[in-house]
């Protein structure tokens, strides 16, 4: 008898439709359930690791049976996991500012890779229409879902034999009711707002609240029920590639020609670079500047010129007609002047550094010359190889993999050692670098710091260390709570930055507040 029951819950659950709308339906509504209880009035931290990993289980679970995901495609579902995860780690603007919208796109890619769709082997104009078909199905899942609410009412386990589902359908469109209902109860009996706070503590979420609440719960959705959806039903399109009826616009005596000019440009410049910066040829009588002087500017004009080299050099990829021997030859002179202009604006900007010190943009802007550098060698792999095609995957690929590498280093901490360690310990710096402490640039750096920063704090002067901890004190000491925050948006520089800030506390309220630039203490 248990035999049979067992077979015939088996054949009902294999019976259900997994993508038909009236089971995505509940599942979009319960994953917008908990987005709000991860995302609401609470900073971004592990909740993002939280809810990227339940998409990508939820997509998963509603692929197509025969669904395979292509082998080049393996590394997206693992490398949306990173990203969504290094908001854990670093509370650096900058980095959210890549790592949250990154971790939306390989969400997304994931998605549509676990349907099927093969994605990295895919051309780059065929992976912009793609990209577009897929974005316009999100948006409209939800409504998909949305028209399967009549389906809902109706007994489903006649249809699909699913009665599990049915029972969850109804849980699920119960429980805003009795979330109302809780609320209300608890505003009219004080008896029963007190058992409700021993378990929930609703009666701390006002009116207003709940209203927030429901509108992020139902803005998330519809965006989780429309990734779903293109992940149960796919999103295979078939496009004719584009760029290939590109090839033949431009000739290759034009294409050749046209390179061999920059060449000629670009070669007047890496030897001019090679005897003034490099070889320590006197510049004071050809410009008028220092060496120091000289050195110090331009590297962010330099990083111009390589990305627009490199635009260049792929655009007539694009269009030659033929690729002669010489065209290749000055395609990889263009790339390999490039990486000379890419060592130039490096060693302009270590030269800077020196001098004046670290800065976040600084630090953006020194691993946007190591992606440029990285860039040059895969584009001259691959202009030999004549598969310039991939040069932006490439390219792309190299970008995740700087992001990441810059949220493992964490760039405010990085800077604050760096520009702590010039003022302890100055030896090596130019004789016209500037050693005093910036105590107000470093106390804004942010959580990232803050451990850096007390770490230094008994190794400076006395003025020095009064300055460094009135800095500490008014931008992170007082406008924080020192408790322990929510679960939901627990973050590694977020804790060591409280742990620090609670081990020199009696320090810094002893620190006169900074008020318009200088101490309280000291204004005259």
């Amino acid at each position: 008898m248990a035999e049979q029951t067992f077979d015939s819950t088996t054949s009902r659950l294999g019976s259900i439709d997994r993508y038909s709308p009236a089971v995505l339906l509940p599942l979009a509504l319960l994953f917008g359930l908990a987005a709000q209880l991860l995302f609401y009035g609470v900073a971004v931290g592990i909740n993002l690791g939280i809810a990227t990993i339940a998409l990508i289980g939820v997509a998963w679970r509603v692929r197509p049976a025969d669904a395979r995901m292509d082998r080049f495609d393996r590394w997206i579902v693992p490398a949306a996991i990173v990203f969504a995860v290094l908001p854990a780690l670093r509370t650096d603007l900058m980095l959210l500012l890549f790592d949250l919208p990154a971790t939306g796109v390989l969400v997304t890619m994931a998605a549509v890779a676990l349907a099927g769709v093969p994605l990295t082997r895919r051309a780059l104009d065929i992976l912009f229409v793609l990209g577009l078909v897929v974005a316009g199905r999100i948006l409209a899942g939800g409504a998909v879902l949305l028209a399967a609410l009549p389906e809902l009412g109706r007994p489903l386990s006649r249809r699909t034999g699913g009665r599990i589902v049915s029972v969850g359908v109804g849980i699920a469109l119960a429980f805003p009711f009795l979330v109302v209902f809780a609320l209300l109860f608890a505003s009219a009996d004080a008896v029963f707002s007190s058992a409700l706070r021993n378990v929930f503590d609703f009666k701390r979420w006002s009116i207003g609240e709940l209203i927030g609440r429901v509108i992020l719960a139902a803005c998330f959705a519809w965006l989780g029920g429309g990734l779903f959806v293109v992940s149960g039903r796919g999103a295979e399109t078939t496009f004719a590639p584009l760029l290939p009826r590109l090839r033949g616009i431009l000739s290759s005596t034009a294409g050749t020609t046209m390179l061999l000019a920059v060449d000629a440009l670009f070669a007047f410049f890496v030897a001019l670079q090679i005897a003034y910066l490099f070889g320590g040829v006197d510049t004071l009588n050809a410009t008028g500047l220092t060496y120091s002087e000289y050195g110090r500017r331009g590297f962010f004009e330099l990083i111009a010129v390589a990305v627009v080299a490199g635009g260049l050099v792929y655009s007539v990829e694009l269009v030659v007609a033929r690729r002669s021997r010489i065209y290749v030859a000055a395609a990889l002179a263009l790339v390999v002047a490039t990486v000379v202009v890419v060592v130039s604006a490096a060693y302009r900007m270590q030269l800077y550094q020196l001098a004046y010190g670290w800065t976040e943009q600084r630090f953006y802007a020194l691993a946007g010359i190591g992606w440029l550098g990285a860039g040059c060698v895969v584009a001259a792999i691959l202009i030999w190889r004549n598969e310039t095609r991939w040069l932006v995957h490439g390219a792309g690929l190299l970008g995740l993999a700087v992001a990441l590498a810059v949220n493992v280093i964490g760039p405010s901490g990085f800077v604050a050692r760096q520009d702590l360690e010039r003022i302890v310990d100055p030896r090596g710096l130019p004789d016209d670098a500037r050693r005093t402490l910036d105590a107000y640039y470093l106390g804004s750096l942010g959580d990232g710091a803050v451990p850096t920063l007390v770490e230094y704090l008994p190794r400076l002067g006395a003025s020095d260390r009064q300055l460094l901890g009135s800095a500490l004190r008014t931008y992170s000491f007082e406008r924080r709570d020192l408790s322990v925050g929510p679960w939901q948006s627990v973050n590694v520089d977020r804790e060591r930055a409280r742990e620090a800030l609670l081990g020199v506390a009696e320090e810094l309220r002893n620190s006169p507040l900074l008020r318009f630039g200088v101490p309280i203490a000291d204004r005259r």
